[in-house]
């Protein structure tokens, strides 16, 4: 079970939530701001992150351990299982069934609690960024700000977002299409 920081679903994408009007006050005065963040760097580095990367570093090798004792008691009861009669089989068949099953429960487990225990680091990463975030776009007046490691948008102004502009060319587009078929 290989563990690593998984961003990807991070609602550090959801960081900044500023409102259009703060960036209707702007006058449209050139080039839009733009700024990144690799937020997969910071969160390594945020003190929770390290906390999170020592946990699921734990929590791989308990479980690594734990799985590889079992494969070698299945090994075990495999090799036992020579020369045995049926009856003997089918109680060593059993015992190497429910050894699977714990080991599978052991793996299921483990993944249970790296998943829950990175979520909740995650979300107080997220809290203590949020006004950080914030604080870079009050100062420096961003209007995109990107993920690197991820390449999502973590913010982005009115001034920057076309998709009213693409709706109405599409509408317009469309229309168009409808009154060249009318005969």
């Amino acid at each position: 079970m290989t563990r690593r920081l998984s961003l990807c679903s991070l609602p550090i994408l959801l960081l900044v939530a500023a409102t259009p009007s703060l960036y209707a006050q702007q006058a449209d005065t050139g080039a839009a701001r733009i700024a990144i963040i690799n937020v997969e760097a910071v969160v390594a580095e945020a003190r929770e992150g390290k906390a999170l990367a020592e946990f699921l570093q734990q929590i791989e090798t308990e479980t690594r351990t734990a799985l590889e004792a079992n494969a070698g008691r299945v090994e075990a009861l495999r090799q036992s299982a020579a020369g045995r009669g049926p009856d003997e089989l089918r109680s060593i068949q059993h015992q190497i069934e429910d050894l699977q099953r714990e080991s599978q429960r052991l793996a299921n487990d483990a993944e249970r609690r790296a998943a829950k225990r990175q979520e909740e680091t995650l979300q107080q990463i997220n809290e203590r960024l949020r006004p950080i975030v914030q604080q870079l776009i009050n100062e420096n007046g961003y209007d995109l700000i990107l993920n690197a490691s991820i390449g999502g948008v973590l913010h982005a102004s009115a001034r920057v977002d076309l998709t009213q502009r693409v709706i109405e060319m599409l509408q317009a587009q469309e229309q168009q299409t409808e009154s060249n078929q009318e005969p």
